[in-house]
C-alpha cells in the first residue's frame, strides 16, 4: 500500500470516528427539546421548571436536573453525588452575544468523553475530551471554515492529523505542540500532491520533495519554508541544476547567484 492511499484510509477512518460521536450526540441533544419547553420527562411523570429554579428528578441510579447558575449559565442532565456526571448539555450564557453549548459527556464536573463545544472564538469542537480539554480524536471547525480532524492531546493538535483548507488542498502528517512538525504531505485542491517530507513550525524543514503542476520538481533539503541546502531541480524529469541552494535560489560558494551578480562592479 503506497503513501496516498494510507493517507486516504487514515482520512476515513477519522471521519467515520467523528461520524459515530456526532450520531451520539444528536441523542443527548434531543434531550434539550424538553428543556426549551423547561420541562422534564422521567417516566410518566413531567416536571415543568419555574424561573429561577433548579429541579432534580432522582432514581436509584443517578439523577436528571435543570439548574441555571448565577452567571446565567444553564445545565441539563445527570447529576451524581452533586456534580456533572454522564450525558448533559451545559449552556454559557452570554451578554449581548449568543450562548455557546457544550453537548456531550462530564466527569466530576468537567467536559470528558465525547462531546461538542461552540468556543467564544468562532470555532466549533467535536470529538473526545478529557479534564475538560480535547484529548484524543476530534475535529476542529474553524471560522474560517478550514478543518482539522485528527489526534489531540491536552487541548492542543498532537501526533496524526489532517488539516483541509477551504478552497486550497490540505496536509496530512504529524502535529507537534499545535502545529505541523514531522514527515507529512501536502495536497492541492484537486488531490494531487504538492510536498511531501518534512515539516517544523508548520513549513517545510529538512528533506523533502517540492512539484509544480508544469512538470517542475525538487528534491533536497528546505529550511523554513525555502530550498535550502543540497538539492536537485528537474524540469521535464531531467536535471535542470543540480547543487547548493541558499534561501529559494541557486548558490555558488555558498553564495546565492543574486549575491554574485550583485558583486561584480
Amino acid at each position: 500500500m503506497n503513501a496516498h492511499q494510507k493517507n486516504k484510509d487514515l482520512l476515513d477512518m477519522y471521519r467515520r470516528t467523528i461520524h459515530n460521536i456526532e450520531k451520539e450526540i444528536k441523542r443527548i441533544s434531543l434531550f434539550n427539546k424538553f428543556a426549551s419547553k423547561k420541562i422534564i420527562n422521567c417516566g410518566q411523570e413531567q416536571l415543568a421548571l419555574e424561573n429561577g429554579q433548579s429541579i432534580t428528578v432522582s432514581s436509584k441510579k443517578d439523577s436528571s436536573r435543570i439548574h441555571t447558575f448565577y452567571n446565567g449559565d444553564t445545565y441539563i442532565g445527570k447529576l451524581v453525588d452533586e456534580k456533572m456526571n454522564g450525558k448533559g448539555i451545559y449552556i454559557f450564557h452570554q451578554d449581548k452575544k449568543k450562548d455557546l453549548e457544550y453537548i456531550g459527556s462530564f466527569k466530576d464536573d468537567m467536559k470528558d468523553g465525547h462531546g461538542m463545544c461552540e468556543l467564544p472564538n468562532g470555532c466549533i469542537y467535536i470529538g473526545e475530551w478529557k479534564c475538560d480539554l480535547m484529548d484524543g480524536i476530534g475535529k476542529m471547525v474553524y471560522k474560517s471554515e478550514d478543518e482539522y480532524i485528527g489526534n489531540w492531546k491536552q487541548g492542543k493538535k498532537e501526533g496524526n492529523g489532517v488539516y483541509i483548507w477551504k478552497s486550497s488542498g490540505m496536509y496530512i502528517g504529524d502535529f507537534k505542540n499545535g502545529k505541523m512538525d514531522g514527515i507529512g504531505t501536502c495536497y492541492d485542491e484537486n488531490n494531487n500532491i504538492i510536498y511531501e517530507g518534512e515539516f517544523k513550525n508548520n513549513l517545510p524543514h529538512g528533506q523533502g520533495t517540492y512539484i509544480w503542476p508544469d512538470n517542475k520538481k525538487y528534491i533536497g533539503e528546505f529550511r523554513h519554508g525555502k530550498k535550502h541546502g543540497q538539492g536537485t531541480f528537474y524540469i521535464d524529469n531531467e536535471i535542470s541544476y543540480q547543487g547548493n541552494w541558499k534561501f529559494d535560489k541557486p548558490s555558488i560558494f555558498n553564495r546565492s547567484l543574486d549575491e554574485i551578480l550583485s558583486s561584480i562592479k
